[in-house]
């Protein structure tokens, strides 16, 4: 029932040809890579296949927070009484001091639109609709912020993405915010780079901005930004993909299985597990008995799925009713599921919750994966002037 790692484009160099690390075993593997720096790990994982599986492993995650000094969970979001909140569950346990929030921003009003996979940034903005919008880039682990100029507010947004670089010495970032011109004939595109400090006008999308707004979070697998579109006016659904460096979209079709079903109750939702798009499809089965099926992208150029497992949630629905829905793939083989006053992860493998948190949200609205280290870190560089204006494509992450 596990899902298989993301290939590497790298040599793996764990033949023991190269001598070195290569050739130790697994648990000293194990023992040095639980205090990699968090955001180190990501060259590790490129580095060596059999790295990358070792830090994928269910015991790594829990002892590599308390050994790195981080944290790892999500940021889960949702309006009461007209207000925004956002607060962070996990199920590791956090190191001393590392509480985190969002009740450290100027605003007490602030909607969470983007989190980056690096450096535990997050784009927030102010949410009183009775002033002007105000945006900010901040690191919640470290209490830091910093307001960052408006893009076109007047456009209602669809979609917004971050990225960060990792390891850098400042914390360099994009943003890509798509919003919903007059017209509704495209998506209007705008992109932040923290080298400027500015926005700028990128090419538009022409897609129908009905079929992404309002949206989820965008997953980031493949080195790129996935949204789930809705259904658009011919009744077809599929992801649509943004990569922040090159700047390119697609459309990526579902796996023609779930698109042949004919099934409108299906709950459909992607997520990224060991850096791969998955797709999770839970449908309504004999006896009406809710069953996941779980598809992971296998090839991503020529967008291919494979169907990785099939899982009955009979079990779960009998221990914690029928009001608990799957928003996040945690793991190959945990779900992270949301309900009333509760989030919880699921392990399928066993048939039971791994962990439970309270939450004082009745319904849980969105959830951003998030992970941080506490080291604090620069928000942005220095405006630059129009000489020295970043080129498009420069930017690697």
């Amino acid at each position: 029932m596990s899902l298989s790692p993301e290939r590497s484009d790298s040599t793996d160099n764990d033949d023991g040809k190269n001598g070195g690390a290569a050739n130790l075993p697994d648990d000293q593997v194990f023992e040095l890579l639980t205090r990699v720096p968090l955001d180190d790990l990501a060259a590790c994982r490129v580095a060596s296949p059999r790295w990358r599986s070792i830090t994928y492993e269910p015991a790594f995650a829990p002892l590599h927070c308390r050994r790195a000094t981080a944290v790892s969970g999500y940021f889960v979001q949702s309006m009461q009484r007209n207000r925004y909140r956002a607060d962070f569950v996990s199920m590791h346990t956090s190191p001393p001091k590392a509480a985190v929030s969002l009740d450290f921003l100027p605003s007490a009003h602030v909607r969470l639109e983007a989190v980056a996979a690096h450096r535990g940034l997050a784009c927030c903005v102010e949410a009183d609709t009775r002033r002007r919008p105000c945006y900010y880039v901040c690191k919640p682990a470290t209490r830091q912020w910093r307001a960052l100029p408006n893009p076109r507010a007047r456009f209602p947004t669809a979609a917004t993405a971050m990225v960060a670089r990792p390891s850098a010495a400042a914390a360099e970032f994009k943003i890509v915010r798509l919003s919903i011109p007059a017209l509704h004939d495209r998506l209007r595109c705008e992109v932040f780079d923290s080298r400027r400090f500015a926005w700028r006008r990128a090419a538009d999308v022409p897609l129908c901005p009905e079929s992404l707004y309002p949206s989820a979070p965008a997953v980031r697998a493949h080195g790129g930004m996935h949204w789930l579109r809705w259904p658009d006016r011919t009744g077809a659904q599929d992801v649509f993909a943004f990569d922040l460096r090159s700047e390119v979209w697609r459309l990526i079709r579902l796996p023609r299985e779930v698109e042949e079903r004919d099934d409108p109750w299906a709950r459909k939702h992607i997520s990224a597990v060991e850096g791969r798009l998955c797709l999770m499809v839970t449908t309504m089965g004999v006896g009406e008995v809710d069953t996941l099926e779980v598809w992971e992208m296998a090839g991503y150029a020529e967008g291919r799925w494979e169907k990785k497992m099939t899982v009955s949630l009979k079990s779960l629905h009998a221990q914690e009713g029928d009001g608990v829905i799957l928003q996040h793939l945690h793991s190959a083989d945990v779900g992270f599921f949301k309900t009333f006053y509760r989030v919880m992860w699921y392990d399928f493998l066993r048939g039971k919750k791994a962990a439970e948190v309270k939450v004082d949200h009745v319904c849980v609205q969105e959830i951003f994966k998030f992970e941080s280290d506490l080291i604090p870190c620069e928000l942005g560089g220095k405006a630059r002037a129009p000489s020295e204006e970043v080129q498009k494509g420069d930017y690697m992450f």
